[in-house]
């Protein structure tokens, strides 16, 4: 379980160590004079505990060399390559894409954000010179793509996944979208994000509706975001649909201006519980993968962080790093059976207010029906619940929170990736202070 001592040395400062609401939040909790449980949190897609073992070991035995800058915008030349061909297997690539030919990997040291805000710099250096807006098509709720591409200038708009279709993306939704973006010239679609497996909703899209998508985007001229955040991350009877696999299996077919503009992201934070270490997979056109690496990552960072490729490139050559996978996949379907259980017969949920999902670390559930009404619902009812229990949940639109996101979503995220036990008693704080479906709105705020 995450404990105190914990939260005070990642939060315990002078100043606010983030504007991020949860911080301050937690800050707040934890200077309170009061007896308190310890805080439960089920917010961040973050534990802060649980690295993988064999992971964090291989720490103990890097070679000198990596404490030095690297040689390499690329990454270490034996992650990449290993990188490269589990890519390929992994993701089901088709038999005639060809690496150097028609994709390229490189390893990623400081996060997938990074290399998406600077492959949207690309795109925009790139485009022919325009008057009209330009847009990034996301679906909705969504990860805080909107922080990474508003700052460049781009609106983000959004089809929106909706509880009563299991949340579910709609293709024609989609084209409708994109339709109203390019019709009246003040707006242009730029980027589409696909993220087959869906943050926060927990949804492996459809192979149909991934195909459909990429059509509707080069349609448009679109460029194309594949983020893979959480390719990895589902329960163990799941295969994941692979959109950079459709998507190299359609390049062919595609306009030759549109066969380059695109970038797959992938992270083994997410994976392996290993956020703080930034690594991940960029794959793309090798010409676009070369400015991404060799220019445009130049521009704010150099080459370091050897220690960490080095001992995750022997960890992925491990058996050990397959098992714990396979471990974490089953835990994952476990979890979500016995979450959704105790909300439908412990906290009064109807069925169709909770949704377990299959894929990611996070499941989503509607708030009590008596909060629905409110202004803004989830927020209201994840305040009143961490002021009660110390369980600290997300909107299903999680910080930073966006003015023009579209309609209010009165359900909460959670984050399913602590143990089972923690989760448990989370739950039970819940019912111990009449957190159900059915309550009245709680006065403590």
């Amino acid at each position: 379980m995450l404990t105190a001592e914990t939260l005070n040395a990642l939060l315990n400062d002078e100043i606010l160590p983030s504007r991020m609401p949860d911080a301050g939040l937690l800050t707040d909790y934890l200077r309170t004079s009061d007896p308190r449980p310890e805080p439960i949190c089920l917010s961040f897609g973050e534990t802060w505990s649980q690295v993988a073992p064999g992971l964090a070991a291989r720490l103990a035995t890097e070679p000198v060399h990596s404490h030095g800058y690297q040689l390499s915008q690329y990454g270490l030349p034996a992650l990449r390559l290993l990188v490269r061909d589990q890519l390929r297997r992994e993701h089901r690539l088709p038999d005639d894409s060809q690496a150097g030919r028609d994709y390229e990997v490189a390893v990623g040291w400081t996060g997938t954000r990074s290399a998406m805000f600077d492959f949207g710099r690309m795109i925009l250096d790139q485009d022919a010179p325009s008057d009209a807006e330009p847009v990034v098509v996301v679906a909705g709720p969504s990860w805080d793509y909107e922080g990474v591409y508003g700052s460049l200038g781009y609106r983000v708009r959004y089809h929106h996944l909706r509880p009563e279709s299991g949340f579910r993306p709609d293709a024609a939704e989609l084209r409708q979208l994109f339709a109203e973006i390019g019709a009246g010239g003040e707006q242009r679609p730029a980027l589409l994000v696909v993220n087959a497996q869906h943050n926060p909703t927990a949804v492996n899209w459809d192979a149909e509706f991934v195909t459909e998508a990429v059509s509707i985007a080069a349609e448009s001229g679109a460029a194309i975001l594949i983020d893979d955040a959480y390719y990895a991350v589902h329960d163990d009877d799941i295969e994941p649909t692979s959109a950079l696999s459709i998507l190299l299996g359609m390049l062919p077919g595609l306009p030759k201006s549109l066969r380059r503009r695109w970038l797959a992201v992938r992270s083994f934070g997410k994976q392996f519980h290993s956020n703080g270490w930034g690594i991940g997979a960029l794959t793309a056109d090798p010409k676009i993968l070369d400015a991404l690496v060799n220019r445009y990552r130049l521009h704010h960072g150099l080459m370091y962080g050897g220690c960490y490729q080095h001992a995750m490139r022997s960890w992925l050559a491990d058996e050990a790093s397959r098992e714990f996978l396979v471990q974490q996949r089953r835990s994952y379907r476990s979890r979500r059976k016995m979450i959704g259980d105790y909300l439908t017969s412990r906290l009064g949920y109807p069925a169709d207010r909770v949704h377990v999902g299959e894929c990611s670390s996070y499941l989503m559930f509607a708030v009590p029906e008596a909060y629905a009404g409110l202004d803004d619902p989830a927020e209201r009812f994840r305040l009143d619940c961490f002021a009660a229990t110390g369980v600290l949940f997300a909107p299903a639109w999680p910080w930073p929170f966006i003015a023009d996101r579209g309609p209010g979503l009165p359900w909460v995220r959670m984050f399913i990736g602590p143990s089972s036990q923690t989760i448990t008693t989370a739950l039970d704080r819940l019912a111990d202070n009449g957190f159900r479906y059915d309550m009245a709105v709680s006065a403590t705020n």
